[in-house]
């Protein structure tokens, strides 16, 4: 980052009824932020604004943006100038920016870049809405940022749907937000706050009114989804959090991400395998594995306690597939280090696995260490662990070539062939079922046999009577 560093402070966006339009709402990061977006949507589509994909089509503009790593913050701000550039050409034009970024650097967001109406802060579409409506003013923007509430801002969310904005086919649910782990190499504590868990009468009432309305995956996310419930006094876990989902009617799919392994309880494993709506799937990012390593990025866990729970996971669960995710290059990582997670990472052949190479967080414990691994070293090892990954993967891919699998089709391609995924599947991150054009006649659940693979994704056709079956609205 080279914004630099200017004191805190809030201004009043004044409302006025104003006009409704069209807003552009480009969002970055990762599927917590997506899920923040899509609550905007819904608060703005309730409001009277329409929603466009093209941004030459908008009356306004909204940046939602993600400040975890120097890569993320890099692409945040390209995007606030492309929109910027976008302004320019027509000045009429509304530009906010929101999000992670916003939160960590709001003063400097609204100093050194100039165009913005407004700066605001996350988990508030209710302001953002407020600054669209605002009179249009000249000089600096509003700056609207405060500090994560102690507890989860539960009135900012609306389940409400219109014709013009129906429920995705999959949706992101947050569960929560902030961490209180402290991990040493993280920001999202400085970002998010502490951790605020949302009340099972909002998640539920979300569930409900999204599968209610043609949703066919809920997503749970968090800082850490593991850690739902710590902070609430009335005793539930996770578990207990997707034995009420699993209750629901419906025909859906409920997948969990971004569990963290010192907080992987018994409890959590068993609703795992004992509940059919939840697919046999758990993205747990380890970060690493070594003991010394785990415990210099103060991750609360040991690769012993780790390798435990992952074979209670796949005997709770047979076939289930685990994503994770390593940090390449932390501080303090030596080669010894690094054979270990190669290692380990072989030997439990991860059906989805990531890594990323170490960036230095202003104000995390890590950044001041010093025993830094060299960029070229940390790009060297990231390869070889991409490498390993790509090998490993592609035979688990070719074993299914043959096999019938539940596929959710959601879009078709330019090129008129239909896209969907497995259970063992995330969105954008994972792997890609791909049917011809004819195979089925819109979006929903089918059967089909996988003919052929290439790396995680697979290609298929449908099969049985049911082939272009597809899920009605749940009324």
């Amino acid at each position: 980052m080279t914004l630099k560093p200017l004191p805190l402070h809030s201004d009043t966006i004044p409302v006025s009824p104003g006009r409704r339009g069209r807003v552009y709402l480009r969002t970055l990061g990762c599927p917590k932020n997506e899920a923040d977006g899509a609550a905007l949507v819904r608060h703005l589509e309730v409001a009277g604004w329409t929603i466009v994909d093209d941004p030459a089509s908008a009356d306004a503009e909204i940046v939602n943006t993600c400040g975890f790593i120097e890569q993320t913050k890099v692409e945040s701000l390209d995007a606030i100038w492309e929109a910027v550039e976008r302004k320019d050409m027509n000045g009429n034009r509304r530009l906010i920016v929101t999000g992670c970024l916003a939160q960590r650097y709001p003063q400097q967001i609204a100093a050194q870049i100039e165009g913005l109406d407004a700066v605001v802060g996350f988990n508030r579409p209710d302001l953002i809405e407020q600054a669209l409506s605002a009179p249009k003013q000249t000089g600096a923007p509003a700056c609207w940022v405060e500090k994560p509430d102690a507890v989860y801002r539960e009135h900012t969310t609306t389940w409400e749907f219109s014709e013009a904005q129906p429920a995705p086919l999959s949706s992101y649910i947050k569960v929560g937000d902030g961490c209180d782990n402290a991990c040493r190499f993280c920001a999202i504590p400085l970002i998010r706050g502490r951790l605020r868990s949302r009340s099972v009468t909002a998640i539920m009432d979300e569930v409900r009114a999204l599968v209610g309305n043609g949703t066919r995956e809920v997503i749970l996310v968090s800082q850490d989804t593991t850690s739902w419930g710590l902070d609430r006094a009335d005793g539930s876990g996770l578990g207990d959090l997707l034995r009420r989902i699993n209750a629901l009617p419906g025909d859906f799919w409920v997948r969990v991400m971004y569990a963290h392994p010192a907080f992987l309880k018994p409890d959590h494993i068993a609703a795992l395998g004992e509940c059919e709506k939840v697919v046999p799937y758990l993205d747990m990012p380890l970060q690493h594995i070594s003991d010394r390593m785990l415990r210099i990025m103060n991750r609360h866990t040991s690769r012993r306690e780790t390798q435990e729970k992952i074979d209670a996971l796949r005997r709770a669960r047979p076939g289930i597939a685990l994503r994770t995710t390593f940090i390449i290059g932390h501080p303090g990582e030596t080669k010894s280090d690094f054979a270990e997670l190669m290692s380990f990472a072989e030997d439990n052949a991860f059906e989805r696995l990531g890594g990323f190479i170490y960036s230095a967080e202003e104000g995390t414990p890590a950044a001041r260490f010093r025993a830094r691994v060299g960029a070229q070293v940390a790009r060297e090892r990231l390869e070889r662990l991409n490498e390993a990954y790509d090998r490993w993967s592609s035979d688990q891919s070719v074993d299914k070539i043959g096999t019938q699998l539940h596929v959710l089709v959601e879009h078709q391609t330019d090129d008129g062939q239909w896209e969907g995924r497995t259970a063992y599947d995330a969105p954008d991150i994972d792997g890609r079922v791909v049917l011809d054009a004819d195979a089925v006649e819109r979006p929903g659940f089918c059967e089909v046999m996988i003919e052929r693979a290439d790396g995680v994704d697979l290609y298929a056709v449908t099969v049985g009577e049911n082939s272009v079956r597809v899920m009605e609205t749940v009324q």
